[in-house]
């Protein structure tokens, strides 16, 4: 976040752009793609991660179409990149290859990107809640709103949640992952979404989510969708791995 707010500082704004029609982000997530679907899949692009290393498909736009085939309701991009590889060129391409809605996923750190981002095409934007203070976060998601693009906003303890509540976030995401250490606890969303499920939209669970068990329990806890990245990305054919994570084809349940 430190290296985002210099790079932020030492950059002039970015060209303005024509706005593409928006796609509605948060009903593609309440409205599964098919009705055996346990949950929508927010299915993730990225060439490389600092937990994950590098990952086999250097062709994103390749696989965001094989995720739309296989049945994601969305697709994210990662557009850092020192430590994901990726562009916002990435999510131009991206967004033009599929009619699904994209979200920009990013460390994003002031209102100015948000605006940016609706300018490239992205339908929805990511916040961390975790890592942005409270003005930031209330003028982003007021931008986010002026510029007709969702917000998803992520926690990842029960406390940062209900401060993306209190800050007017209708889409709130979980990560199971711990930033400050990189660890896993796929158990976290389970524990914080049913204090969450009256109150919010549209709930999200994050990372770290490999079955159809995994999805199955995301939903049962109160999840519309889950995001899910790494474990499709090390697959051969990512498409086939969010086909069997789905329940669409055989594999570990």
């Amino acid at each position: 976040m430190a290296r985002k707010r210099r790079e932020l500082a030492q950059r002039a704004p970015l060209a303005p752009r024509p706005r593409l029609p928006a796609r509605d982000f948060a009903e593609a997530l309440r409205t599964r793609r098919a009705p055996e679907h346990p949950v929508s899949v927010i299915a993730e692009v990225k060439r490389k991660s600092p937990s994950g290393g590098a990952f086999p498909h250097p062709d994103v736009v390749a696989v965001a179409r094989a995720y739309e085939a296989a049945g994601a309701s969305a697709i994210s991009v990662l557009t850092d990149g020192p430590d994901f590889g990726g562009s916002l060129e990435d999510l131009v391409a991206v967004r033009a290859a599929v009619a699904l809605p994209v979200l920009r996923k990013d460390f994003l750190v002031a209102a100015r990107e948000v605006e940016e981002s609706a300018r490239w095409g992205a339908d929805a934007v990511l916040l961390i809640a975790d890592a942005l203070s409270d003005t930031e976060l209330h003028e982003m998601l007021a931008t986010a709103r002026e510029v007709r693009v969702a917000a998803l906003v992520e926690a990842h303890t029960a406390e940062h949640a209900e401060r993306a509540l209190a800050a007017g976030a209708g889409l709130v995401g979980i990560n199971n992952r711990d930033l400050s250490t990189l660890k896993t606890d796929t158990g976290t969303a389970l524990r914080v979404m049913p204090k969450l499920r009256a109150r919010a939209g549209v709930l999200v669970a994050e990372s770290g989510l490999r079955s159809v068990a995994d999805l199955r329990a995301a939903r049962d806890a109160g999840a519309d969708a889950v995001l899910v990245g790494e474990s499709l990305l090390r697959d051969a054919e990512p498409g086939r791995a969010l086909r069997r994570l789905l329940g669409l084809e055989g594999g570990p349940a």
